[in-house]
């Protein structure tokens, strides 16, 4: 894929919101690291915050070279930001398969962090 093709692609993976696809796209692209870490940001904050996806959060921050803490203060930031925003909607309960519970954010979130080394990494 020439290097057009794969800006446009990446574009277009931004403007669809795969901000994980996009962050592997980004970096065959040689960007500059500032554009590269924002993917990776909004790539693992999607990955935690909207899917709520253990397993796939912890491997991405692995292979983004993140560390417990570095993703507790991300999700702390993501939380902060959305109530500040009045945007309380990703905040709210939902169903959680490993509890069989609806959690709020901060309850998915304690759970997430408290099983972090337990947690499967493909």
């Amino acid at each position: 894929m020439n290097e057009n093709a794969a800006k446009d692609e990446l574009r277009t993976e931004i403007e669809h919101g795969h901000f994980s696809k996009a962050a592997f796209l980004a970096a065959s692209l040689d960007l500059p690291e500032k554009e590269l870490q924002d993917l990776r940001v909004k790539a693992l904050r999607q990955r935690l915050a909207v899917c709520r996806n253990a397993p796939g959060s912890k491997s991405l921050a692995r292979q983004y070279g993140l560390c417990k803490q570095k993703g507790r203060d991300l999700l702390e930031r993501h939380a902060e930001n959305k109530r500040n925003a009045g945007d309380t909607e990703p905040l709210e309960p939902c169903y959680d398969l490993n509890t069989d519970n609806h959690l709020s954010f901060e309850e998915w979130v304690h759970h997430f962090l408290k099983r972090w080394d337990r947690l499967p990494v493909s």
